[in-house]
């Protein structure tokens, strides 16, 4: 061994301990090609070696090395062959590669590194205009690991191309959505046609058949149209106002027919579910034109009628809207647009059939308040009456 120059590894081999070796019992077996190793190094004789052998050795050591290095490559990661993929590849071939992805075992950092493939493809989205991987986007979507905060610039994509479909998987699945991108979701979704509608493909899941031609025809035939008890000619709540009786009410077409399509209504009810804060949404409500915030007003009207017909004050379908989604929408739209629809004429009629209609409820849980103190004070005396052991006659005078 030669100091500052290189360095020459001597085996050496322990001597073998073991309890047998203590007794003197340990039988080494050595095969005949084979020489025994001495326990003990000579390190001169070692050091002693001519620098013409040990620098051949060290030759053949260099070349052997990079003979093993130039054979074992580095194996490349999958998340970076599919964003070297992503870079310049077809949109076919990408869908096919991010497929083989997600069926691969999943890495600790599996949600980053889908955000970092939605982030490559929107990316090349904003380089090439031409170029619009649908299918890939949604696939990664539905993985349910992505937010607004990890990508941000998914629904921006989504809005420009009026994809109206990616919206409302977007605002199912991402927590975290600022309230302005509600309301340009909202304005889409307002503002788009019908024709474009029925050519889309939307999750249907929070629409129920709302407008069943049976129970239209048994309505159309009914005199009188009762609504918790309440008929909306024969107001005999004394704090309902006398003005809104004379109002002509159709209250049998506002019931029974949906004033949006079917497809509407479901990317609507995408909107209610949303989270928002009162506070940023306001300020974003006002820029939405009038008459579209008239629609949007007569739907929540039309549910919230729909939820007054059942008892337990609820939607069918699989995730509809709740009553507080429904009412806590109405009061936002008209805090921030009251001076504006107030001036439009359908929009002032369906403002007072609301008001007549939440003023008639008030007064019908009024009612069964009183109806609960009534009952409460039978239980009382019934209770008193069984604690006396002497018999007596009562009468109990109600008004």
């Amino acid at each position: 061994m030669l100091h500052g120059k290189f360095l020459t590894v001597i085996p050496y081999k322990c001597e073998v301990s073991s309890l047998a070796g203590a007794l003197g019992k340990l039988k080494h077996s050595q095969d005949p090609g084979t020489h025994a190793m001495p326990h003990f190094v000579n390190w001169e004789t070692s050091q002693g070696c001519g620098l013409e052998s040990q620098s051949s050795e060290l030759s053949k050591r260099i070349l052997r090395r990079r003979k093993i290095e130039a054979s074992v490559q580095p194996e490349i990661p999958a998340s970076k062959q599919l964003l070297s993929t992503i870079k310049n590849d077809s949109e076919k071939h990408i869908e096919i590669e991010l497929r083989k992805f997600l069926a691969s075992k999943q890495t600790p950092d599996f949600h980053t590194v889908i955000g970092d493939v939605v982030v490559g493809l929107l990316g090349r989205c904003q380089t090439e205009p031409s170029f619009y991987p649908r299918n890939s986007l949604m696939q990664l979507i539905q993985m349910q690991v992505l937010s607004h905060s990890l990508c941000p610039r998914l629904m921006e994509v989504a809005l420009e191309k009026s994809d109206v479909q990616m919206l409302q998987l977007c605002l199912q699945q991402f927590p975290d959505i600022p309230e302005a991108v509600t309301c340009a979701c909202l304005k889409m979704f307002l503002n788009i046609g019908d024709d474009s509608l029925q050519e889309t493909d939307v999750n249907m899941e929070s629409v129920s058949d709302y407008t069943d031609a049976i129970q239209d025809e048994k309505m159309e035939e009914q005199n009188e149209i009762l609504q918790n008890g309440f008929n909306p000619e024969e107001d005999n709540c004394d704090t309902c106002d006398k003005e809104l009786n004379g109002k002509p009410q159709n209250t049998v077409e506002e019931t029974s027919s949906c004033p949006v399509i079917p497809k509407r209504a479901a990317l609507l009810n995408a909107i209610l579910h949303s989270a928002y804060s009162e506070t940023f949404l306001l300020p974003h409500l006002k820029d939405i034109p009038a008459q579209h915030i008239t629609l949007f007003l007569q739907y929540l009207y039309f549910l919230y009628l729909k939820c007054s017909e059942n008892a337990t004050m609820t939607l069918p379908g699989i995730h509809p809207p709740t009553l507080n989604q429904i009412m806590d929408w109405i009061c936002l739209l008209l805090d921030a647009n009251f001076t504006v629809v107030v001036m439009i004429p359908e929009a002032k009629r369906l403002l007072l059939s609301l008001y007549k209609f939440v003023k008639s409820q008030i007064c019908i849980c009024s009612e069964l308040n009183k109806i609960e103190v009534s009952f409460r004070e039978l239980q009382k005396l019934n209770q008193e009456k069984n604690n006396r052991e002497l018999y007596s006659i009562e009468v109990l005078e109600i008004l």
